[in-house]
Order: C-alpha cells, then sequence, then structure tokens
C-alpha cells in the first residue's frame, strides 16, 4: 500500500483524483461543474515571502466540441504561460483513459519582494468528450524541490478521473 497519496474528491466541481500527494492541501475551490477552478497548496513552505513550495491548479469550463480544436488549445496554454516567463523545455503527447493528454514542462525566475525564485513547472492539458470539458491542470514548484515532486505529481496527473 502507498502511504505517498490520497484520494481527492471535490463533487462540486466533478473533480477526482484517486492519487494526489499527502503534501497537497485545498486552499480555495471556485466555481461548479462546468466552470471552475481549485488551488491546492504543500504543506511545507519555502521562505515568508514565497509560501509553499508546491503549488497545484486544477482549471475547467465548458467547451462545445463545435469549432474547438485540441492542438490549438494546447498551443494557447503554452503561449500563455510563455508570456508570464516560462520557457517550454520538454512536451509529451500521451493518453489519460480515453482522452487525449498533453503535459509539457517549462521553468522561469520570478521576482518578488527583490527576491529571485527559480521555479519550474509541470502542466497537464486535456479535452473529456463526455463532459464536454477543458481541464488544465499546472504544478509550479520551488526548483530545488523539483526532482522529489515531479514523479508524485506526473503520477496524480495520470490518475485524474473528470467523469465516472
Amino acid at each position: 500500500m502507498e502511504y505517498n497519496y490520497y484520494s481527492y474528491e471535490k463533487l462540486e466541481g466533478k473533480i477526482l483524483v484517486p492519487k494526489l500527494p499527502i503534501w497537497f492541501r485545498e486552499v480555495e475551490f471556485n466555481g461548479d461543474k462546468n466552470e471552475g477552478n481549485l488551488i491546492l497548496h504543500s504543506q511545507n513552505d519555502y521562505d515568508e515571502i514565497y509560501g509553499s513550495n508546491a503549488k497545484m491548479e486544477i482549471l475547467w469550463e465548458k467547451k462545445e466540441r463545435e469549432g474547438f480544436y485540441y492542438a490549438k488549445e494546447v498551443q494557447q496554454s503554452i503561449e500563455l504561460y510563455n508570456a508570464i516567463g516560462f520557457v517550454v523545455t520538454s512536451k509529451e503527447n500521451t493518453w489519460l483513459m480515453s482522452h487525449e493528454f498533453t503535459f509539457w514542462s517549462g521553468q522561469r525566475t520570478k521576482m518578488m519582494r527583490k527576491r529571485y525564485y527559480r521555479e519550474k513547472c509541470i502542466h497537464g492539458i486535456f479535452y473529456c468528450d463526455i463532459t464536454k470539458r477543458l481541464i488544465n491542470l499546472h504544478t509550479t514548484i520551488i526548483d530545488k524541490f523539483y526532482d522529489n515532486f515531479k514523479p508524485f505529481v506526473i503520477k496524480s496527473y495520470n490518475t485524474f478521473i473528470c467523469h465516472e
């Protein structure tokens, strides 16, 4: 039995993550099953300015299949994070149940109150044909802890359940 994960469920958003790393706790939830966001932070603070050493955000929005292009949505997510300074270092396509799932990794240096923080991120995106939702999973981690968090975050992303 693995003690590094717990099953996280948010009934209001119809979100289930059977293997969420035990370090993450819910901080904020807004929305409903059609559109919303969920913010989770790790329990350990890096310092008093940066806060949690890892932060995960799950965003979803209703999108009709007509006029929807998955590859375009993936590119827009990359361009959005490029605009705030993330440089994409790798990109990979896989399958999550019956959904095409793309995840990419990136890094940036962020300045907060005259201090520089090097952070790395893992971003996953997929479209659920059953619930007609576009789901984005985004995790930022302080560079120093990235190698420790990465396998747990990837496994968590790969267990995500968006419908029954």
